[in-house]
């Protein structure tokens, strides 16, 4: 039963020795950067929540703007939804940023607790003001 023991191989069950080795010869050249990413637990959240974040912001001004263009209220709705998504998006970017920097990892962004706050209460204020706005009458 040697092929039973190559598959159940402590770290990778079910993987063949072989594949394993492959798999290690292709990933020797990659950089620091890479590995990190690599084994992060959700490989690419932080930069999907760095693009999302600021890319949702855009489009839902887009949506406000062209509610108070047109003054039809679904495009209030659109941007109200499209300002939750961009709230978690950034909170997420937070959480994943925040243990990055526990971690001790160089490639964290560390921002001033001043700014964090700014920016949250900017944000709160913002959704405030527009679900207020898109409730109205």
């Amino acid at each position: 039963v040697p092929a039973a023991a190559e598959t159940d191989a402590p770290g990778a069950p079910g993987v063949p020795a072989a594949a394993r080795q492959a798999r290690r010869a292709k990933d020797r050249f990659d950089p620091p950067s890479l590995v990190r990413a690599k084994n992060e637990p959700l490989p690419g959240m932080r930069a999907l929540a760095e693009f999302v974040h600021p890319a949702l912001a855009v489009t839902g001004f887009a949506f406000w703007a062209a509610y108070l263009l047109t003054g039809d209220r679904i495009f209030a709705a659109i941007g109200l939804g499209i300002l939750l998504g961009a709230i978690c998006a950034g909170v997420s970017w937070f959480t994943v940023n925040k243990r990055a920097v526990r971690r001790g990892r160089a490639d964290a962004l560390i921002l001033s607790p001043r700014l964090l706050l700014l920016h949250g209460a900017g944000a709160a204020l913002t959704l405030l003001l527009t679900a207020l706005i898109t409730a109205r009458g």
